[in-house]
């Protein structure tokens, strides 16, 4: 009777094995014929990025290897090459190699002579005939303004010029200014100029600041004055880097940039790389020569291309570029860079109401810290406002900034009332 028992526990054991075996296998059959495929077929596919807001040129120098643009241009307000849409939406999947993306792309602004109803064009041509060119070449008309031949004045006082303090409202907005400008943030130095009147302000406009990476806007503006073809390339080189982490865009070295897009890098990001590449490869004569004809002193060299800067000096530049917006061929890239340009709390985060082309700079030195921003204010009666601020803590208060362009605003339009 033991021994019976004892073959069918055996016997029930052996089955128990066969039985387990055969789902064991049965499992590792389902993995390789079913889950593996489908794994395999996962790995083929990628996920399509998103490329809406991007260049033409950018995409297809990153994905090219990936999948085709079928493009398709329209007119629009965004500048041209700029993609507006893509028919593979982001993070779908897709086969790489073998796709093709629809995708419309900015045109850039239909000319205004073909968007006119028919029977209008004669008089849009006749218009179109009489209005002035834009221009081309590194120089634009600009007016002279008294602000920029104003003897210095004391520091610590406000000194106005064009700006009627009798008026309602004016000599306490003066006073609101002053008071933020005496404030112990740090020594200061602010102007404002209004670009119609020329009426202006200014406080310590004479003392020399580091413009740090101010100076990066009136030599993007001299390089697009001076270079014919800013679809001309160059490679970011390992000596090109101004330090081994600044890759522009986050790109490889090795990588081709056009004047176009280390322009826009320099202004929108404050790139540092792409301002070293514009310096070496385009050169610095082209600033030099503005800079000569602005009657500023500050010339660039092989070994220097940061300056000092007054808020006078620095006024006078970003004049400039407001005339060059207005009437040079490059003038609306100019302004599309600045409009687009990082800022940190400064002088647009308080002018909301505004288009603000604004460059600010930052630098950290040993015994003090040095933040300053120059502002291009598009309002009814453009204006601009620029300031810097310096101490020895490193952690400057930004509130200078936001009080001086809220009552800068304030003074605007009281003149403008």
């Amino acid at each position: 009777m033991d021994n019976s028992r004892k073959n069918d526990i055996e016997r029930l054991v052996s089955i128990l094995i066969i039985v387990i075996s055969l789902i064991a296998s049965a499992i590792l059959v389902f993995y390789f014929l079913v889950l593996y495929d489908k794994k395999e077929e996962k790995q083929t596919s990628e996920a399509m990025p998103a490329i809406v807001g991007y260049t033409v040129s950018d995409v297809e120098g990153c994905y090219s290897r990936f999948f085709t643009l079928n493009i398709e241009e329209v007119y629009s307000d965004y500048g041209k090459g700029i993609i507006l849409s893509q028919s593979i939406a982001e993070n779908e999947l897709y086969e790489p190699g073998n796709t093709v993306v629809n995708v419309t792309v900015s045109a850039g602004k239909k000319p205004e002579e073909t968007a006119a109803p028919e029977e209008t064009a004669e008089a849009v041509t006749e218009a179109a005939v009489t209005e002035p060119e834009r221009e081309t070449g590194l120089f634009v008309d600009s007016p002279s303004f008294d602000f920029e031949t104003a003897a210095a004045g004391e520091a610590s006082t406000l000194i106005t010029s064009g700006i009627d303090k009798s008026a309602e409202g004016m000599s306490e907005a003066l006073d609101a200014l002053y008071s933020v400008l005496i404030k112990r943030y740090g020594d200061a130095g602010f102007i404002y100029v209004d670009l119609e009147s020329g009426a202006w302000a200014e406080y310590n406009a004479d003392e020399a600041f580091s413009a740090a990476s101010i100076i990066k806007a009136p030599y993007v503006r001299s390089v697009l004055g001076y270079e014919s073809d800013l679809g001309k390339e160059f490679e970011m080189t390992e000596e090109m880097l101004n330090s081994t982490y600044e890759l522009v865009g986050g790109q490889p070295v090795g990588t081709m940039f056009s004047v176009r897009e280390l322009a826009s890098a320099t202004i929108e990001k404050s790139d540092n790389t792409a301002y070293k590449m514009l310096y070496n490869y385009v050169g610095y004569d082209c600033f030099n020569q503005l800079a000569e004809a602005l009657g500023v002193p500050q010339r660039m060299t092989d070994e220097n291309y940061w300056f000092k800067l007054t808020p006078r000096q620095t006024a006078v530049y970003f004049k400039d570029i407001y005339f060059f917006n207005e009437q040079h061929e490059n003038g609306g890239l100019m302004k599309e860079y600045l409009a687009n340009s990082e800022h940190h709390d400064l002088f647009a985060d308080e002018l909301t109401e505004y288009t603000v082309c604004e460059k600010y700079g930052y630098l950290p030195q040993d015994d003090f810290y040095t933040l300053g921003d120059a502002a291009i204010v598009y309002a009814d009666s453009p204006y601009m406002i620029i300031g810097y601020i310096r101490s020895s803590s490193s952690s400057l208060n930004t509130q200078f900034f936001r009080d001086c362009a809220r009552y800068a605003d304030d003074i605007h339009k009281l003149i403008h009332s």
